[in-house]
């Protein structure tokens, strides 16, 4: 079986979010399946990322831009699709460029979620019109569509008309974390002036991760325990510039708040373990990678009672009505002052983290793969 894999977004400077799903998804297919060929359609042939040195690559450097990929990505990816004789041509960024004649070889699609629909505000205007356009034609373009929950499964199919025919769920996974000792978190938190107790978040500075209630929650909860931090881990994002004004606004030694921007997965880590509670009441997730990861680092978990999250955790964690800053302070208070209800979220968590693995989603994967070439 012979795989085309489209790279667009993942020039390898961060792989975060759907990037880390495609190099994570290849790398267990190959391990799954060795004599797979997955072939990288990589508009970023001078990535010096190691994931376009394991894999055959196909440079498409004309399609590094959205308007480009929607456009004349339609027809490069059917002509390399053709020219590689591909069985699958496989776009998991949910672009579903796939307005070319259809050819020998089947079209897959991962939408990962509903966002632009649901909270279109918080998209911008060239997002929100794909959606309403190529993602809306995958349901006669596509020959199947994966998503990474039910809840994304039932969103996709009630406001983009996804038949649920063509939908499949294939979970996110995690990769089991590398062991630390004590001293290695230590030394990466003092560097980053983070102190032995916090609660943290990781993901985009972005309005629909409801940060701004998360610091709202975080005021009472430090008053009377001012050697309590939150450190607020992950990169702007588009929309987010007032997100990022306030918490530069709120943070510093006085506040307790800590932005470290971007850091390595080694930093993030250290941060996982040493954190009391990851806190992540988002208002909308299609999966909510970050709570896994946490989950599988034996970090307590604080998240939204809403869309996928409390399908990915289960009863692994503490589950808050995301518009609700009382819920999360209390949430909050909770894990930091009852012991023995963090060690029992910490258990729970690791064995949650345990039932998701990139093996099970690489697995789904291949099923919807040998599904759609045996119709």
């Amino acid at each position: 079986m012979r795989v085309g894999m489209f790279t667009y977004g993942m020039d390898g400077e961060r792989m975060t979010g759907i990037a880390r799903y495609a190099v994570e998804l290849t790398r267990a297919m190959k391990q799954l399946q060795p004599d797979l060929e997955v072939i990288l359609l990589n508009p970023y042939p001078e990535s010096k990322h190691p994931w376009y040195r394991e894999f055959a690559s196909h440079p498409l450097p004309a399609l590094k831009l959205l308007p480009a990929v929607v456009t004349l990505g339609n027809w490069q990816l059917h002509r390399a699709a053709l020219d590689l004789e591909l069985d699958i041509l496989h776009d998991p960024c949910g672009i579903a460029p796939f307005l070319a004649p259809r050819g020998p070889y089947k079209r897959i699609t991962t939408v990962h979620d509903a966002v632009p629909f649901v909270y279109p505000e918080t998209q911008p205007l060239l997002t929100r019109l794909v959606f309403r356009t190529l993602v809306r034609s995958a349901r006669r373009t596509a020959d199947a569509i994966l998503t990474v929950s039910n809840a994304s499964a039932k969103d996709l199919s009630k406001f983009a008309g996804l038949p649920e025919t063509k939908i499949r769920v294939t979970p996110l996974g995690v990769t089991a974390p590398p062991a630390m000792s004590l001293r290695e978190p230590g030394e990466a938190l003092r560097r980053l002036q983070v102190g032995p107790r916090f609660l943290l978040y990781v993901g985009a500075l972005h309005p629909r991760k409801n940060l701004a209630r998360v610091v709202e929650a975080f005021r009472p909860v430090r008053a009377p325990r001012p050697d309590v931090q939150l450190v607020v881990v992950g990169p702007p994002s588009w929309g987010a510039d007032h997100v990022i004004r306030g918490l530069q606004g709120e943070a510093g030694d006085s506040s307790g708040i800590v932005l470290t921007g971007f850091v390595s997965d080694d930093d993030l880590h250290a941060l996982y373990y040493g954190a009391q509670a990851l806190v992540f009441p988002s208002l909308y997730e299609g999966f909510g990678l970050p709570a896994l990861e946490a989950m599988s680092h034996g970090t307590a978990v604080i998240t939204s009672n809403v869309s996928s999250l409390p399908e990915v955790v289960g009863d692994a964690a503490l589950l808050v009505d995301p518009l609700s800053t009382r819920e999360i302070s209390q949430a909050m208070e909770r894990v930091l002052e009852d012991a023995s209800l963090r060690r029992q979220l910490q258990q729970a968590g690791r064995d949650r983290a345990a039932a998701l693995s990139w093996g099970a989603t690489a697995e789904a994967t291949l099923r919807a793969y040998r599904e759609v070439l045996h119709r």
